[in-house]
């Protein structure tokens, strides 16, 4: 047998050589192309299964308090009417709105930041025009046979190709940023408020015990969810050269917030208020 014949897919995988292609066609399996563009000729590889996984260690982060209760009810007495504003227009005088507490709480919110890199193989058919006076074509020690074609369009103009295998090399980026409360519902964690942190967060928890809520949730429980939703594989991924799942932030968060009940006299409707310590601006997380 002439040792020059071989499967096409061995003929690549010891060629890595720029062949001048331009693609016209966008089918994700099927590409048509023309001398001009260049494409780089890929080879084989022996498909690995692993992932690499990098996963920073929890940390705990509690705000500085800024603001004071006593500055924090002067906020909710200027502003308790909106609170109870009908179609955002109609407000209720202020006489009938009654501030009757305000608490201060630690709120517990969990937060995680991961990257994805995937470094792959996929297969792809490339379709290559020839001159309609071409009766073969030998490249890689291959002889490819044209066949006749007809172009996609109102005119469908007729012409004759050749058609081979390959396997492009792709790389696949991915990145999320998740937060949840202490139920584990989702929250957006860019609205989590922002300010300086204590030295000592362990020494801050404890000094006010009484006041830090507890987390209904493992905070491990991030570390699924933000994997699951961001480590995904392109079903068209054949071969894996790397790939890698970073966790680059992984943190619980406690944030003060004060609480105001507020109640509407002449309804006895009751509202409660969160007011973040830090920033002193009413939250909606």
């Amino acid at each position: 047998m002439n040792q020059r014949v071989k499967p096409l897919f061995l003929i690549l995988s010891n060629y890595l050589q720029f062949i001048k292609l331009k693609r016209i066609s966008t089918d994700s399996n099927c590409a048509r192309v023309e001398s001009g563009d260049e494409i780089l000729a890929v080879s084989t590889l022996v498909e690995k299964e692993e992932m690499k996984a990098k996963i920073e260690k929890r940390k705990l982060i509690v705000h500085n308090i800024a603001f004071d209760l006593e500055t924090v009810k002067n906020i909710i007495e200027k502003d308790k009417t909106r609170f109870f504003a009908r179609l955002g227009l109609f407000k209720p005088k202020d006489e009938e709105i009654e501030c009757e507490s305000v608490q201060l709480f630690y709120e517990p919110f969990i937060v995680a930041r991961a990257n994805y890199f995937l470094d792959y193989y996929k297969k792809k058919t490339y379709i290559i025009e020839v001159g309609e006076e071409v009766c073969e074509v030998i490249a890689f020690g291959q002889t490819f046979k044209p066949k006749a074609g007809t172009g996609g369009g109102i005119l469908k103009r007729a012409y004759k190709a050749i058609a081979f295998d390959a396997q492009e090399r792709v790389i696949h980026k991915a990145a999320t940023h998740m937060g949840l409360n202490r139920t584990g519902r989702e929250i957006d964690p860019t609205r989590l408020p922002s300010g300086p942190t204590e030295l000592e967060p362990e020494k801050a928890l404890k000094r006010d015990g009484s006041s830090v809520r507890e987390l209904k949730v493992s905070p491990d429980i991030i570390l699924d969810m933000i994997r699951s939703r961001t480590a995904k594989r392109p079903p068209d991924a054949k071969k894996i050269a790397e790939e890698v799942f970073e966790v680059t932030e992984y943190a619980l968060v406690c944030t003060p917030i004060y609480e105001a009940r507020c109640r509407r006299l002449k309804t006895g409707e009751t509202k409660i208020i969160p007011v973040s310590g830090v920033t002193a601006s009413v939250l909606s997380l």
